[in-house]
């Protein structure tokens, strides 16, 4: 079972989170109860008849008969915080049939996905399929003008130099950002945002090297999609993702997976306009294997997938296609517990190999997962980390927290995990006197 700051962390807003605290009390709550699969409890509201709120505890998942589009919704998450603090009242009988139902209906809908993907008959799989074929053909010539567009506004800034930049206004990125869009290669027209947003973030001293890193390696990518046949099969997969391709996730789920037990490291949440993107980080606690997980909301809705940092989970993760496999897909989860001691930290020689090596097989990998151990913030700088044999690793210049990490340390060793770039680090968790400080919830709040 989660404890109550990893349940907290599963909430869409600071607003559910606030009012889930307030419901975890049991005089509002009645026919409580849990059994190996499911918690159930009914939670009286202003209505007449009480909201019925369940869990799968495999995911976990959440139910509830209230109208909140919120997931999970404030009965939710009261009801998983009032487990957490006050597990004794939750007898341990059978689940009522509303809440077998529920658990049975999710059973049924994963049975019919399965059947749904095995049953295509060969005319309609080879119907769609050169349908998709017409589709992508069309948006590959569109992709490949664009990208020509880019390549040639790219060289002419290179002859101006990024000292223009700032003079020329958001307007000058936004134009070759809705190119890109028209030309229907809409992660590039992200990253030139991005870009863009780079240029006036003036208390950003490090903001001429971080963009002209984003704009070399748009240039590498203009050229390798130019040369797309000639790459390495995995590398094209990468070029494509980057481009803006997707990959179905059923041909994702259909590949090997990897089994382990898997701990969630650390997760970030941005808001891109009404849309707001989760990345989440795991490692293989045997396997030593690095994943990530994107997940996307809209409006007020949660993430589908509620993970929590700080806790780990039995699982098997298929990963998509690449040069050096990262982003992957969940596809068995169960026994998900809180984390009581992290898996090995490589040395810091060793992860930095490891970096180079997967640099030289996928050129784009702009952050690269690292973990290390018995670090200690520089009290003097206060930008960087000092390693156990006096080296000096520089902290990115976007993070803001190292006040939180020297209190943290107290003068101690830490256990940090963060974003690489090749040359500085982003911390995004803290494991300290065992237990996990995820910096993005619990230093932002």
């Amino acid at each position: 079972m989660l404890k109550a700051e990893q349940i907290l962390a599963l909430a869409p807003d600071a607003a559910s989170a606030k009012a889930g605290s307030q419901l975890a009390a049991p005089a509002k709550w009645g026919t409580l109860g849990l059994d190996g699969n499911a918690m159930w409890g009914e939670c009286q509201g202003s209505g007449k008849l009480p909201y019925r709120t369940q869990i799968d505890l495999g995911e976990p998942a959440f139910k509830c008969s209230c109208p909140s589009r919120k997931f999970p919704c404030k009965h939710g998450l009261g009801l998983y915080l009032l487990h957490a603090a006050q597990p004794a009242l939750f007898t341990g009988n059978e689940a009522p049939q509303w809440v077998k139902d529920w658990l049975d209906g999710r059973q049924a809908r994963r049975e019919k996905k399965e059947e749904k993907a095995a049953d295509q008959s060969p005319e309609a799989a080879a119907a769609s399929a050169a349908q998709a074929r017409k589709r992508e053909d069309k948006r590959a010539q569109n992709i490949v003008t664009g990208l020509a567009d880019l390549q040639t506004w790219l060289e002419d800034l290179a002859r101006d130099g990024i000292a223009t930049v700032r003079e020329r206004g958001p307007a000058f990125w936004e134009g070759m950002a809705a190119r890109m869009v028209d030309a229907q290669a809409g992660a590039i027209g992200n990253r030139l945002r991005r870009a863009s947003g780079l240029c006036f973030q003036t208390a950003n001293p490090d903001w001429q090297r971080q963009l002209g890193s984003e704009l070399a390696s748009l240039y590498m990518l203009c050229q390798a999609h130019a040369r797309l046949d000639a790459l390495p099969a995995p590398l094209q997969a990468d070029v494509r993702t980057l481009v803006g391709w997707s990959v179905p996730q059923e041909t994702v789920l259909a590949e090997a997976p990897i089994v382990d037990c898997w701990q969630v490291l650390a997760q970030t949440t941005e808001d891109e306009g009404r849309v707001r993107s989760r990345t989440t980080w795991l490692r293989g606690a045997a396997s030593g294997r690095w994943a990530m997980l994107l997940h996307y909301s809209a409006g007020g809705q949660g993430f589908d997938v509620p993970l929590a940092s700080g806790t780990e989970f039995d699982g098997a993760l298929c990963f998509y296609p690449g040069a050096w496999p990262l982003r992957a897909l969940i596809k068995e989860q169960s026994g998900t517990r809180p984390l009581h001691a992290l898996a090995p930290a490589p040395a810091l020689d060793t992860a930095l190999g490891a970096y180079a090596e997967a640099l030289a097989v996928q050129p784009f990998i702009d952050r690269y997962p690292m973990l290390l151990d018995a670090v200690v913030p520089d009290s003097a700088s206060r930008t960087s980390l000092r390693t156990a044999d006096g080296r000096l690793l520089p902290l990115h210049a976007s993070f803001r927290h190292a006040l939180h990490l020297l209190a943290l340390s107290g003068g101690h060793p830490l256990t940090v995990f963060g974003e690489w770039d090749g040359v500085c680090l982003l911390p995004l968790s803290v494991w300290q006197d065992g237990r996990l400080f995820n910096i993005d919830t619990e230093f932002n709040a």
